[in-house]
């Protein structure tokens, strides 16, 4: 049997349409039982006051057959119309970019939203390169990736960002005066380093910056994502992190 799920749900577009927008729509988020690529969207449901489900899994022999999404691979979000009709979201920046949207989190208007979008894109493209050049990279090559990835390429962020949270104001948020796609998925993204072996390393280097961590403050001031965050749920996807990533520790020298 095909673990591939079509997009195709026997509804027509126009369905699937009032589905995504509908007040009353529910939501299911299908991922591994970690924050990783679906914290952003867990703590946007949560700011938004959705309604939603975790479906977990532990990649455990055979787990590979036992998910089923368009690509063969996780978060997938599915999206439940009142009447219970389902239709799936699949890959992280397209469920992101849509919780944002639903829940005014892309700006005020157009150039916003674009503004918005560019820095969520950079943040995201920290830890994917991350991921691939130094998380998972042969373990013989993780510890001089990880001195790199310090020296080199987490400044190089962090200078960055500094200089388009200055242009804004230095007034916690990347775009306006209010919380955006942006400001949150930077914290999930600092969050991320935090829990891989040497997180005390990459926090270090985070806390430095104060225009960083202003951003951090506005995200955790808000109640709804507060409130997530103080949550046994949100603890168990956090340790979760934590014990998965464990064994992408360098060797001893």
């Amino acid at each position: 049997m095909s673990n591939f799920q079509s997009y195709q749900n026997g509804a027509s577009a126009e369905e699937n349409s009032r589905t995504l927008t509908s007040p009353d729509t529910t939501f299911r988020i299908v991922y591994w039982d970690i924050a990783c690529v679906a914290a952003t969207a867990r703590d946007m449901l949560a700011y938004g006051k959705g309604k939603w489900t975790d479906e977990t899994y532990q990649k455990t022999p055979g787990w590979f057959n036992k998910i089923i999404s368009p690509y063969k691979v996780l978060p997938v979000l599915n999206v439940i119309s009142p009447e219970g009709k389902e239709l799936v979201l699949s890959e992280s920046i397209v469920i992101d970019q849509y919780l944002a949207k639903r829940f005014n989190l892309l700006g005020d208007n157009e150039s916003q939203e674009w503004t918005i979008k560019s820095h969520y894109s950079n943040i995201h493209y920290l830890r994917e390169r991350s991921l691939m050049k130094m998380t998972w990279t042969w373990a013989d090559k993780r510890q001089e990736a990880l001195e790199l990835f310090l020296e080199s390429t987490l400044p190089d962020f962090i200078e960055n960002h500094e200089f388009h949270l200055r242009a804004n104001g230095s007034n916690g948020h990347y775009v306006g005066d209010r919380l955006s796609l942006a400001d949150i998925h930077l914290v999930n993204v600092m969050d991320h380093f935090s829990q891989l072996p040497n997180g005390d390393r990459f926090t270090a280097q985070f806390a430095k910056s104060q225009l960083l961590t202003k951003v951090r403050h506005s995200v955790e001031s808000n109640p709804e994502i507060a409130a997530w965050r103080a949550s046994e749920e949100w603890k168990k996807f956090d340790e979760g992190s934590t014990r998965n990533y464990e064994i992408t520790r360098p060797p001893p020298a």
